[in-house]
């Protein structure tokens, strides 16, 4: 999971649109998702979805997978092998969020939860939190997606500034996870 430790480029697309005189053509780009999208093929991480055509999507070294930026939103998914045994039972996934929910408070006292549940995207089991962050000085809400399927443990995120969150969370972020398509295999990296 990223929700704390953003590497330089995640950071840099977050904040991309930062400047003190934004476009009118990036503000009105960056107002709606588009309702065209495209589909996104990860065969190395088991991973497919549709995104909207107007999201600049980027692919990221392992574990990452893809983040994708909106204006000041970033999507993002990674993708990981796990050998320990995925949470199947409501009680594990209880226990998982739990976990991802401490883990969480950990790398960021300053994070403040705000949702987590325990869930299903699509036919896999999952967990997810919902929380605001500050990072380089932007006052984000994040929600972090946690899907379990076979071997792997996929991770998706939308970082959003706080104000956008809830109509880009139903307006794009949802349609994201409903067209998202996991094998649960994860290739390894070659040597």
């Amino acid at each position: 999971m990223r929700l704390t430790r953003l590497s330089p480029l995640l950071i840099a697309a977050l904040l991309a649109g930062c400047g003190n005189q934004p476009s009118t053509e990036r503000l009105a780009r960056a107002a709606q998702p588009s309702s065209k999208k495209v589909e996104q093929s990860f065969p190395r991480a088991g991973l497919r979805l549709e995104l909207p055509d107007n999201l600049s999507v980027t692919r990221t070294e392992r574990p990452g997978v893809f983040y994708a930026s909106f204006g000041e939103t970033v999507v993002s998914a990674f993708a990981y092998r796990r050998r320990e045994r995925l949470p199947k039972t409501a009680a594990e996934l209880t226990r998982a969020l739990e976990r991802l929910e401490r883990a969480t408070q950990d790398r960021d006292p300053a994070y403040v939860l705000r949702d987590s549940s325990a869930t299903k995207v699509g036919t896999s089991r999952a967990v997810e939190l919902v929380g605001d962050q500050t990072i380089q000085k932007q006052k984000l809400r994040t929600r972090s997606v946690h899907v379990y399927e076979g071997e792997a443990e996929y991770v998706l995120e939308l970082l959003s500034p706080r104000k956008d969150f809830t109509r880009l969370d139903r307006d794009l972020f949802e349609p994201v996870l409903e067209s998202l398509r996991v094998t649960g295999r994860v290739r390894r990296a070659r040597n």
